[in-house]
Formats: structure tokens, sequence, C-alpha cells
């Protein structure tokens, strides 16, 4: 009998340990993938990681049953060397196949995206551990023991393939390159028991697409991946009038917009923060939960020259994009917080005259952390007696498209006694199935402000930007549920704003 004791590091050992490793990576990796064109929703990670088990439990299914037939290291390596070609299929096609996966919707085009990207080099992966098993038994009585140990080791990798994904490749290298070098990887395994000339002509294919990958896009100035974004920094020329746009996109929205010649706020939704002070007349102190380009904060700093602002960014890479492109600078005034806004409220102490909740996941979801009652608490008990809070909020005033807003609206009444709601665009009584930015006011001041009563007090901009104020009743369907941290299904809501 010829069996090892315990775990050893020979050629089959390290085959079972990468192809561990590289299923994770290609998991977690392929959550960033996805995430532009379908969100972080549960439905992504849902798909992700149901349809990759059961990619890996065929793969487990057909590695026993092609290792009946005549088991040899060559056919291992050959499955590992397919693996790598699958990946690398991913890498170049990813881009032209999944832009038209949201016409399926993000439930169906999630299965089908991972289904399609996904499942066959999961397959294949999966095939290894218990083919591996047959090279390794020589003798029934050590079977046992045997597969223990490489099922163990095939573990360790994934555990080892996890940490190195979410701890350093994706912060550190793109998603492309990130595949580019899995395939690299499986294919360099495979050349442990396998043919080299083809391998060495494959080789030399990925290492050209790692180093040259795909053109730039059209006015494409900075892109990096961080550890909880892709981010990309583009700018755009308008046709009418010649004025120079700068953009910056998180994943495939365009997140801020600013004119690179003019402190002028592009965003309706921005502008609407100017009424800020007919809420609440004196500022000194204020609160941004999600920075992105920094815009509004930059703004508020203007408009109030004796206040002081606190930003709570989770992702520092955005506040170094934001300080290369987007006029960010230090400031004594300006506080930077890179942590969870959640998080920070639950810890926080101090007073805010106002709070701006500007914090996004994708595709307009709101991080449901922060859309609850338990969050809503928080902010009440962070605001000063007479303070306000203003959220953007991304949905439609009425019908399907609206189960997000009534949800926030009824969860915010739980503690504000007043409500006052700013559409950005459909504000005449028209078109409220539309979706836009809502800009919702929450007071602590249980006095009903009228539009006469802010006019009274407003500028010449906030008279005009009062032209927005919903003065109809806000009428919430009888089945809407207030938000709490143990029932928030923003991702269902944004899934049928979708």
């Amino acid at each position: 009998m010829t069996l090892s004791k315990g775990l050893k590091f020979g050629p089959l050992e390290i085959v079972v340990f990468i192809a561990g490793a590289a299923v994770m990576i290609l998991e977690l990796i392929g959550s960033r993938i996805l995430a532009p064109y379908l969100g972080t929703s549960i439905y992504v990670w849902a798909s992700l990681i149901g349809i990759i088990l059961g990619a890996l439990s065929l793969g487990y299914y057909l590695g026993g049953y092609f290792s009946q037939k005549n088991p040899s290291l060559l056919f291992l390596t050959e499955v590992f060397f397919i693996s790598g070609l699958a990946i690398l299929t991913v890498a170049l096609f990813k881009d032209t196949f999944l832009p038209y996966i949201l016409l399926l919707g993000v439930k169906f085009g999630s299965i089908i995206a991972v289904l399609a990207l996904f499942a066959l080099p999961s397959a294949l992966l999966g095939m290894i551990s218990p083919y591996a098993v047959r090279l390794k038994v020589s003798d029934v009585q050590g079977s046992g023991n045997v597969a223990g140990n490489l099922y163990a080791l095939s573990t360790i990798g994934s555990i080892f393939g996890t940490f190195l994904a979410g701890f350093y490749l994706i912060p550190a290298f793109g998603s492309t390159q990130i595949l580019f070098g899995l395939s690299l990887i499986l294919v360099l395994t495979a050349m442990l028991g396998a043919k080299k000339s083809l391998k060495i002509i494959f080789i030399l294919l990925i290492a050209l697409n790692w180093f040259f990958g795909r053109p730039p896009a059209p006015g494409l100035i900075f892109e990096a991946d961080s550890a909880y974004n892709h981010i990309q920094v583009k700018d755009l020329t308008l046709k009418d009038g010649g004025e120079k746009l700068r953009f910056l996109f998180l994943g495939k929205e365009a997140h801020s917009v600013i004119y690179q010649n003019s402190n002028r706020l592009y965003s309706v939704y921005q502008r609407l923060y100017l009424l800020d002070n007919l809420f609440k007349p004196e500022i000194k102190k204020a609160l941004t939960l999600g920075g992105g380009a920094y815009i509004a904060p930059l703004d508020f700093l203007r408009r109030y020259p004796l206040a002081e602002m606190t930003v709570v960014e989770i992702d520092p890479k955005i506040t170094q994009t934001a300080k290369t492109y987007f006029n960010l600078k230090d400031d004594s005034r300006l506080k930077i917080s890179h942590e969870d806004g959640r998080i920070f409220l639950n810890n926080n102490s101090e007073k805010f005259d106002v709070i701006y909740g500007d914090a996004f996941a994708s595709y307009y979801s709101i991080p449901f952390p922060l859309a609850t009652k338990e969050a809503a608490a928080r902010i009440y008990q962070s605001l000063t007696p007479d303070g306000i809070l203003v959220l953007n909020v991304i949905n439609s005033l009425s019908g399907k498209k609206s189960l997000l807003f009534q949800a926030e609206y009824k969860t915010l009444k739980e503690y504000f006694p007043q409500i006052y709601v700013f559409p950005a665009y459909y504000y005449d009584g028209k078109n409220t199935d539309k979706v836009q930015n809502l800009i919702l006011i929450a007071t602590k001041n249980p006095r009903r402000l009228n539009k006469d009563n802010l006019l009274k007090n407003a500028d010449a901009s906030q008279k005009e930007l009062l032209g927005h104020f919903w003065e109809e009743e806000i009428k919430l369907a009888p089945e809407t549920k207030i938000l709490i941290d143990d029932f928030a299904p923003v991702d269902y809501y944004i899934s049928k704003l979708l």
C-alpha cells in the first residue's frame, strides 16, 4: 500500500489546493463582475452561491465518474487546462454579454448570468478533488484517510482564496486582470502533468491580454477597483454650449457630475439641498452619509463659511478619487470618516443641525441598514432639537416603482412629525409613476410649513426650487410596512423599480 500519512504537498496536492482557492476567488470576483450590471442585491448573491454550489456538485459527480475510467494525472491536468480556458473566456466576453442581461430583470438576469459565466469553470474545478482521491488511493482501507486529507486541503485552499481575493486581489487589481491571472495559474498548474506545447502558446495569449486588456472607453481618464466599488472618472463635453462635465461612475451608474470650469451644481437633486436653511435657519454643524465626489459637502462649506461638515464615506479610494479629480481639498472645517454609515450612527455622540443622507449601494438602493426604523432612531438622536434630515431617495411617487419611497416615508414618520417631499423632475402632478430623485426633508419641528410660509424667507434661487414642493397628501398603500433591521426588503423594492 502506498498511502501518504497526513498532508503532503506533491503535484496532486498542489492541484487540489489551487482548485479550492480558484473556486472561491471566482465566486468573489463574480460578484464584482455582475455588480455594474445587476447590482449587489441578495438576488445576485443567491444566484452566485446557489449556482456555483450546484456546479460544484455536478463536478463532484463527474469527477467520481471519470475517475473509474483509467484514471491518470494527465486527465486531471487537462481538466485544469480546460477550466483555465473557461475562465479566460469569461474575461474576454463578459463585457459583451452582460450589457444585455438586465433586459431579463434582476432576478432572472442574475440566474442566467451566473449560469453562462461561472457554471462551467466551477463544475470543472469541482471535478478535481474526487478525481484526485482516486489517483491517491491504492487500498480501500485507506480511502477514508486520503479523501479526508484531500478534501481538507481543498477547503484550506478555499479559505486561502477567500482571504486572498477579499483582502488583496480585489482592492489591488481590476476584475479582468484577476480573471486573466487566475486562468494563467490554472494553465501553469496543468503543466505539472500535461503536454506543454499548446499551453505555452496559451500562456502567451493570456499574457498579451493581461498587459494590453480592453481599449479605454471614450472620455475615460481614471479607472480602478476598490474593496467596495468599480470606480471610473469620465469627461464629456456638452454639445449645446460646449461646457465640460466630469462624471464619477460607481459600477455602471453615474454617481456624481460636476462642471469642470464652475462651482455650479449640475444635479437638480443637489440643488434642492439649498432649501435646508428654510427648515433649519441656523446651521453650524452638519453630517453627510455618503461622500461620492463630495460635491454637496463642498458646496455646503461654500454656503456656510462658519459651519463644520462631517462626511462618512465607506470607501477610502472614492475619497482619494475625489481629491485627485473633483476638487476635494483638506479643510479644517471638513472631517472625513471612512466607515459604514450605520456603524458611525450607532457610535455617534455628536449633535448635528442637518444630516444629509446620500449613501447608495447599487442601482438606486439605499443600503438597507440606513433605511430602517432603528437607523431613523439613531439619526433622530443625532440631531439637535430643531434639526432636520435631508434624504435622497430614487423612486417614483406612486405605482409599483414607489415601494421604497412609501416604505421609507412611513418609517421616518415613526420619529419625525413632519416630512416634506421635493421631486426633482416630475412635480406638476403628472408622470408620478416615473423614477426620479425624491428629496425628503424630515423635521423634528411639529409645526407644518406650507409653501407660502417657505416663500416668505426664501431667496431668489430658493423660490425657484420651491416650485418642486409636493403639496399633495402622500397616500401610502395599505400594505406598506415599516422597515426594520429584521425585515427590510430594499433589494426586492429595487427589483420592482428595475
